[in-house]
């Protein structure tokens, strides 16, 4: 079996390249607002012009080539750039300059090491320096593509991000090849070609999936989410009740006194202030613990909390929180009634009954009242 030669390898490498970079600049060119599509095609029309242009660069452009390889760095951060940029991050981190100058130094260090008389067997360090440095670059756009941010929730991203972390068996190899096998050969352009055949596709497949995976989970918690404050819908409590069903689980039944008065003394407006208030400080509450505000209706809400938590601790800092709001807006107060998940019940349904008649005890003990 004999392999292509590298010019072939990269020809092909080339047209693959250059037409996912057509794909996603299209994309772009219709909707400029998704700068992600520009991100990621401008990485594939980059890697296109960078192994293109090594062919036609004449032996002795050191400098030269060590921008190429450079250029090859920054092919490897425009993707986790352009996933950045979907998730509403900001495209460019500081830990982007170390995939780039990895792969330039790679390159020009042995180049100007051997130039000074300070390298012998030139062509294996700089072998050895030319898959270091992709590897440096390709690992560290591939770890943060590929498990970083929103990964966990993208199974494109993951994709892309595995995908980029496959190229370095083909860096390694060659490396062991140009020590053990045929010092001088192409090694590391060889095995990078070969791997783009199956690995470029792989990785822009998954490029294109993350932006409809993200559409699909927005449009799943925009069925499941109250539109006014984000907080679990009825249909988001089906969703996530089955968490919270193990024995010591706390269910906090709340609803703000006298909502009526708030909404016709100071208008609904005012009235879906106070909605949005309680959800937002919850939420800030029960991130650390993991716990889940629903809103049933009108202004009655549940705040779920996980088994080992102190339910009575979290309506106590609730209550603090909201008071603080209290004092400052119309004057609104809430009561909350807490009950517990029993060994025996395997739903959270009882605890939720048993809650709600603590509300209704702590309302009729007061205002702002807490009942267990």
């Amino acid at each position: 079996m004999h392999f292509p030669d590298v010019d072939t390898l990269r020809l092909c490498s080339i047209l693959a390249s250059t037409a996912f970079g057509v794909v996603f600049m299209t994309l772009w060119l219709r909707e400029r607002g998704e700068r992600h599509f520009a991100c990621w095609g401008l990485s594939s029309l980059l890697y296109g012009l960078a192994i293109l242009t090594f062919s036609f660069t004449p032996p002795g452009a050191a400098v030269f080539v060590t921008m190429l390889y450079a250029l090859l760095g920054v092919t490897n951060v425009l993707p986790v750039a352009g996933a950045r940029l979907l998730e509403g991050e900001r495209a460019w981190a500081r830990w982007m300059i170390v995939p780039v100058a990895s792969a330039a130094i790679g390159h020009g260090l042995p180049q100007a090491l051997a130039a000074a008389g300070w390298l012998a067997g030139h062509s294996i360090w700089q072998t050895v320096g030319d898959a270091l440095g992709l590897s440096i670059s390709m690992g560290l756009g591939g770890y943060f593509l590929g498990f970083t941010g929103a990964a966990p929730q993208s199974s494109g991203r993951r994709m892309a991000g595995l995908s980029m972390l496959a190229y370095l068996p083909g860096y390694a190899g060659s490396i062991a090849a140009t020590i053990w096998a045929t010092p001088g050969a192409e090694w590391v352009a060889l095995l990078a070609m070969l791997s783009d055949q199956v690995l470029l596709g792989v990785l822009n497949l998954g490029l294109l999936a993350i932006p409809v995976e993200l559409v699909q989970r927005r449009l799943r918690d925009a069925a499941l989410r109250d539109p006014l404050t984000g907080a679990w819908n009825r249909g988001g409590f089906a969703h996530i009740a089955p968490r919270f069903a193990a024995q010591g689980s706390g269910v906090i039944a709340l609803d703000v006194d006298h909502f009526e008065a708030v909404n016709d003394r100071f208008g609904h407006a005012e009235g879906d202030a106070v909605l949005t208030t309680i959800v937002r400080e919850t939420r800030l509450l029960a991130a650390p613990c993991a716990s889940q505000i629903v809103r049933l209706g009108g202004d009655e809400f549940l705040v779920l909390v996980p088994s080992g938590e102190d339910a009575d601790g979290f309506a106590r800092a609730l209550q603090a929180r909201l008071a603080i709001h209290r004092e400052a807006g119309a004057g609104w107060s809430v009561s909350m009634g807490i009950a517990r998940v029993e060994a025996d019940e395997g739903s959270v349904e009882p605890a939720i009954r048993r809650a709600d008649a603590s509300l209704y005890l702590a309302k009729a003990a007061g205002r702002a009242g807490i009942a267990a």
